[in-house]
C-alpha cells in the first residue's frame, strides 16, 4: 500500500511538472483521495525529493505550495535544501532557491525519472535497517577513514530514508582508541532532521569525558546504511568539524571549569584529617563554577598581575587554566552574597595568588602586588 501511494503521489507531481503548474498541498491531498492530510504530506514529499536528488533530478516537492504563501513548506528550505548541499540556507535566499528549483522541475525530462523508478522496483534492495550490518561495520573499524585518531565521534542513523513512520532515531557513540566510552540516543517522533543535533551532542559528550581534547585528536564519521556510495560511512570534513568545535567552545570551557573545581576539591579533601580545621589563605577557585566561568569569559586566562599564561609554557595541558582571586576575601564577607564576576573576581597565576594572600592581616590588591614586582625589578636591574 505504501509503495502504491508513493507512486500515485509521484504521478500527480510529474503530471503537474509536465504542465508547468504548481500544486497546492490541499489539492495534492484530494488527488490521493485524502489518504494523507495536507499537514502530513511533508514525509512522503521529503522521501520523493530525496529519491529525485539521489538520481540527479530536481526535487519534485519544489512545486508543492501553500495556498496562502504560494511557497513550499519550511522543510523544503531546510531539509531538502541541505540534502542538495545548501546547508543552513539563509531565509533571505529562500525565494531565489524556490524559483530556481521550480524552473528546474518544469524543464526536466520526468519520463526518464519514471523509467529509473521502474528499474529500482525490480532490483528492490534493503528496506529494513540491519543491526547486524552496523555491528559488523563497528567491529571491523571500517569507520577509520584516512589518518587514525585517538577519538571517534560516530553518528549512526538508525532508520532508512524509506521509513515514513516515526519515531526516528540517531545514535551517537564516542570511541577512545576504538573502545566505547560514551553513548547517547536522539529521538524525534516526526522529523528525520537529526544529523546536526547529533553532531553537537557528540562533541558535548566528548567534552564531558575530556574537556581538554585537541581538535587534531578527533574524527567525526556518519553512518547511513542506505547511502548510495560504496561505504555507509562518511567522514565529516575537517573544516566543518573545526567550525563546530569552536562554536561549542563555551561548553568545552564549562566542562574544563567543572573538572578543575572537582579536582581541586578532591586534592584538598585528601589533605585533611577528620575533625581537623584549617583556614586556607583564599579559595584557589571561586566556589561556584559558574562564577569562575563568567570571570574567565570577561577577563580571560592571563594573570592580571604578571601576565603569565599557562598555555604559553605548558601547551595544551595549560590551555584555559587559571586561578580566580576574590578582590574581597571570602572570610570578610558576611554570609552569602551575589558575586559580580567583572568587579569581584580576578584571574591570577598560583604564585601571584599566594603572594596576594601572603600577609595574614591584609590581602594585597592586584595594583599593590604589581608595584612590588616593578620595584623589585628596578632595584635588581
Amino acid at each position: 500500500m505504501h509503495e502504491k501511494l508513493l507512486t500515485k503521489i509521484k504521478e500527480v507531481l510529474v503530471s503537474s511538472a509536465i504542465k508547468n503548474e504548481v500544486i497546492e498541498y490541499s489539492r495534492l491531498s484530494r488527488e490521493i483521495e485524502g489518504v494523507i492530510p495536507p499537514i502530513k504530506l511533508n514525509e512522503p514529499l521529503g522521501e520523493i525529493s530525496l529519491s529525485c536528488i539521489k538520481k540527479g533530478f530536481p526535487p519534485l516537492s519544489a512545486i508543492v505550495v501553500n495556498q496562502q504563501t504560494q511557497l513550499p513548506g519550511e522543510g523544503f528550505f531546510t531539509w531538502v535544501a541541505s540534502q542538495m548541499g545548501y546547508k543552513d540556507l539563509p531565509h533571505s535566499e529562500w525565494l531565489d532557491f524556490f524559483n530556481e528549483q521550480k524552473e528546474a522541475v518544469f524543464n526536466c525530462d520526468w519520463g526518464e525519472y519514471l523509467d529509473t523508478e521502474s528499474t529500482d522496483k525490480k532490483s528492490n534492495t534493503v528496506s529494513i535497517f540491519s543491526i547486524e550490518d552496523l555491528n559488523e561495520r563497528l567491529s571491523d573499524t571500517s569507520y577509520v577513514i584516512g589518518q587514525e585518531t585517538r577519538y571517534y565521534i560516530l553518528t549512526i542513523k538508525n532508520f532508512l530514508e524509506t521509513a515514513t513512520v516515526g519515531p526516528y532515531q540517531y545514535q551517537v557513540v564516542i570511541l577512545e582508541n576504538h573502545q566505547e566510552i560514551s553513548k547517547y540516543t536522539l529521538e524525534d517522533k516526526n522529523s528525520k532532521q537529526m544529523l546536526t543535533p547529533s553532531k553537537k551532542k557528540g562533541l558535548e559528550l566528548l567534552f564531558e569525558q575530556n574537556p581538554m581534547v585537541n581538535i587534531k585528536d578527533i574524527t567525526m564519521v556518519h553512518y547511513k546504511q542506505d547511502r548510495l556510495k560504496g561505504s555507509p560511512w562518511e567522514k565529516e570534513s575537517r573544516n566543518d568539524l573545526e567550525a563546530l568545535y569552536y562554536k561549542l567552545e563555551n561548553k568545552r570551557l564549562r566542562n574544563i571549569v567543572k573538572h578543575d573545581v572537582e579536582t581541586e576539591k578532591k586534592q584538598y579533601a585528601s589533605n585533611y584529617k577528620d575533625g581537623e580545621v584549617k583556614q586556607y589563605y583564599g579559595n584557589r577557585y571561586e566556589r561556584k563554577a559558574k562564577n569562575r566561568l563568567k570571570a574567565i569569559e570577561i577577563h580571560g586566562t592571563q594573570c592580571a598581575v604578571c601576565d603569565f599564561k599557562f598555555n604559553d609554557v605548558y601547551g595544551e595541558l595549560g590551555k584555559d587554566f587559571i586561578e580566580i582571586h576574590h578582590v574581597k576575601p571570602l572570610s570578610t564577607l558576611d554570609g552569602a552574597i551575589e558575586i559580580d564576576a567583572e568587579n569581584d573576581l580576578v584571574p591570577v597565576c598560583p604564585n601571584c595568588h599566594r603572594m596576594l594572600h601572603r600577609k595574614r592581616d591584609m590581602v594585597l590588591s592586584v595594583e599593590e602586588l604589581k608595584e612590588i614586582i616593578q620595584s623589585h625589578i628596578s632595584i635588581n636591574s
